[in-house]
C-alpha cells in the first residue's frame, strides 16, 4: 500500500494508526504506528521529504506573511475615532470598507488561488505583499469616504491569498497527523494580526492616524523582502501514482540506509544537479538557490487548469461539508467582527472615554486568546483525531475534529454577553476585555477546525474547497460589517448581543449535525467527488 489505506467510498476517510504493525506503507519516524498520509514520493524536491528545518523555513515566511497582511487589514480598528474626527469619514462608511475588505478578501481568491496552483505559490506572496504595500501608502492620504472605501477594496483584493494560500502551503509541507498543528499557527498568524491595533493607539498619538497605515506598508515591504530571500515554492507535481508509491516504500534521498552506493556516484550527481534514489536508481534535478528564487513555475507540458480552477469553486458547494465550513466560519468571523467594530465606539466614549493608545491596548485580550486557540485547535484537535482513530480501529474520520466546537457552545455566548450586556450596564472594563479574550479565543479555534476539516475531506482538491469555504464565509462577513453599525444604533448594546449570543449557540450545534450525518453525505457524493478529481489532476 502506498499510503494510509484511502477508502473510496468515503473520501477523507484514512486508516491513520497501525494498530496491528501490518500495513506496508511509510510510517512516521517520531511514531511508529502512524501511517504517513499523503504518500511522499522518492523526490528530494518534494516538500514532503524536505529536512525540518526546511519545511519550518517555508513555513515561517508563510505565516508571517499572513501576519504582515492581517496587521495591514486591521490596525485601524482602534484608532475609528480618530480618523472620523480628522478625516470626516463617517463611523458607517469606516466599517461598510471593512465590509468591502472582508468582501474582496473571499473574492478575490477567484483569481489568485487559481494562479498559485497553476503557476505556484510563490509568486502570490511576492504580489499580495507589494499590492498591500502600495495601497496602505494611499490609504493614509484618504480624507473623504469614497476613497477609503476604494483602499479597503483595494487592500482586500491584494490581500485574498491570505486567507486560503497559506492552508494550502500547509498541506504541502506537513501530513496528516501534522496538519492540525500546523494550521493552528497559521490561524495564529491570521487572527494575531490584530496585534496591530495594539500599537496602532500609540502610534495615532504621537504621528497621526495616517503612519499607522505607513507603518503597514512598511512591514509589508519587509515581509516582501523576507519571503523574496527565503520562501521555497512549496508545489509539487507528481507526475505518476507509481512514483508515489515508490515513494512510500523506500526512503527519500539523503535519508536512505543503502551503505552499498558509492560516494562518488553521489559526487558526480551532485555536481551534475542531480540526486539519485539509491533503491531504483532514478534520478531528479536538484534546484540552486537562484533557480529557487523563481516567482513562478513553469508550465514544462502540464495542463495549464488556470481558467478550469477560476470558475470550480461555486462546483463544490455542492458538498455539504464545504457548505457547513463556509457557513461556521462565517459565523465567527461575524462574531469577532462584531467585538471589533464596537470596541472603539465603546471605550472610546462614556463611561470609559478612553485615548485611542489605551483603546488599543485592549486587544491584547484577542492576542492571548489567539495563542491559546492556536494551540488548543491545533494540536489538541491532532491529538483527539489519533485518540479517536484508535478507538475506531485506526481509522480516522474528518468529523473527530468537530468534537471541540462542543465548547464554543458555551464560551462564546458568555463571551458576547460580557461585551455587549457589560457595556449597557458599565461594568468594569475588565469584564469587557476579558469577554473580548474568550471571542479571540474562539474565532480563532473554530476557523482552524473548519479549514481543517475542510482539508481533511478534500485534500485532493483542497486548494479550490478552500476558495469555496472562504467565498460563503467572507461573503456572511461583508453582509454582517455592513449592517452591524445600524444593528447597534436601532437595538442598542445589550439586545444587540443578547440575540448575537443565542444566535451563536444555535449556529455552533450544528457540529451535531455533521458529526451524524457528514460520513454519510460524503458516501454519498463519493463517485461525483472523484470524478471531480479526475478533471482536476495534471496529466
Amino acid at each position: 500500500m502506498g499510503s494510509a489505506v484511502e477508502h473510496k467510498d468515503s473520501p477523507g476517510t484514512v486508516t491513520l494508526v497501525d494498530i496491528t504493525g501490518t500495513i506496508h506503507a511509510k510510517h512516521s519516524k517520531q511514531r511508529k504506528d502512524i501511517v504517513l498520509d499523503p504518500a511522499p514520493s522518492a523526490d528530494p524536491e518534494d516538500p514532503l521529504n524536505w529536512s525540518p528545518a526546511r519545511k519550518w523555513r517555508s513555513t515561517l515566511c508563510a505565516l508571517f506573511y499572513t501576519w504582515c497582511v492581517c496587521v495591514s487589514s486591521s490596525s485601524c480598528f482602534s484608532v475609528f475615532t480618530p480618523i472620523n474626527e480628522a478625516s470626516g469619514i463617517s463611523f458607517t462608511k469606516l466599517n461598510e470598507g471593512t465590509g468591502y475588505m472582508y468582501l474582496l478578501f473571499g473574492w478575490g481568491l477567484l483569481l489568485w488561488q487559481p494562479l498559485a496552483l497553476t503557476y505556484g505559490r510563490r509568486g502570490v506572496y511576492l504580489i499580495s505583499l507589494l499590492g498591500t504595500s502600495m495601497i496602505n501608502i494611499w490609504a493614509g492620504y484618504a480624507k473623504d469616504n469614497p476613497t477609503w472605501i476604494a483602499t479597503r477594496i483595494l487592500i482586500g483584493f491584494f490581500g485574498a491569498p491570505s486567507e486560503a494560500l497559506c492552508e494550502v502551503t500547509m498541506a504541502d509541507l506537513w501530513f496528516t497527523h501534522e496538519r492540525g498543528t500546523y494550521m493552528g499557527l497559521y490561524v495564529i498568524a491570521l487572527y494575531g494580526g490584530q496585534w496591530g491595533a495594539v500599537p496602532a493607539g500609540f502610534i495615532n498619538d504621537s504621528m497621526g492616524w495616517p503612519w499607522v497605515l505607513f507603518f503597514c506598508a512598511i512591514l509589508n515591504a519587509i515581509g516582501f523582502l523576507a519571503c523574496f530571500f527565503f520562501m521555497e515554492e512549496t508545489m509539487y507535481v507528481r507526475t505518476s501514482p507509481a512514483e508515489v508509491a515508490i515513494g512510500n516504500a523506500v526512503s527519500p534521498i539523503g535519508t536512505s540506509n543503502n551503505d552499498n552506493v558509492s560516494r562518488e556516484k553521489k559526487g558526480a550527481d551532485a555536481e551534475a544537479g542531480l540526486a539519485q534514489d539509491v533503491s531504483t536508481g532514478k534520478t531528479y534535478p536538484v534546484r540552486t538557490y537562484w533557480q529557487k528564487l523563481s516567482p513562478f513555475v513553469p508550465l514544462n507540458g502540464r495542463p495549464n487548469h488556470f481558467w478550469k480552477r477560476v470558475f470550480s469553486p461555486i462546483r463544490l458547494w455542492r458538498f455539504p461539508g464545504i457548505i457547513f465550513a463556509g457557513f461556521i466560519y462565517g459565523c465567527y468571523l461575524c462574531w469577532f467582527a462584531q467585538v471589533n467594530a464596537v470596541v472603539s465606539i465603546f471605550f472610546g466614549g462614556p463611561p470609559y472615554s478612553w485615548a485611542a493608545d489605551v483603546v488599543g491596548l485592549t486587544y491584547l485580550a484577542e492576542l492571548i486568546g489567539t495563542y491559546l486557540a492556536g494551540y488548543c485547535a491545533g494540536k489538541l484537535a491532532d491529538l483527539l483525531s489519533i485518540r479517536l482513530a484508535k478507538r475506531n480501529g485506526g481509522i480516522m474520520e474528518p468529523e473527530f475534529r468537530l468534537w471541540l466546537y462542543a465548547t464554543g457552545c458555551i464560551i462564546t455566548p458568555l463571551g458576547l454577553l460580557l461585551v455587549g450586556v457589560g457595556y449597557a450596564h458599565s461594568l468594569s472594563w475588565v469584564g469587557l476585555v476579558f469577554g473580548m479574550g474568550m471571542i479571540g479565543f474562539v474565532g480563532p479555534a473554530a476557523g482552524s477546525l473548519a479549514v481543517s476539516y475542510v482539508v481533511d475531506c478534500y485534500r485532493e482538491i483542497a486548494g479550490e474547497a478552500l476558495i469555496a469555504v472562504i467565498l460563503i464565509r467572507n461573503t456572511m462577513n461583508f453582509g454582517f460589517n455592513y449592517g452591524v453599525t445600524p444593528w447597534l444604533d436601532n437595538m442598542g448594546a445589550q439586545n444587540m448581543f443578547i440575540l448575537a449570543a443565542v444566535v451563536a449557540a444555535v449556529t455552533t450545534g450544528s457540529f451535531l449535525i455533521m458529526i451524524k450525518w457528514g460520513k454519510q453525505w460524503r458516501q454519498s457524493n463519493a463517485a461525483t467527488y472523484w470524478k471531480y478529481v479526475s478533471e482536476q489532476v495534471d496529466h
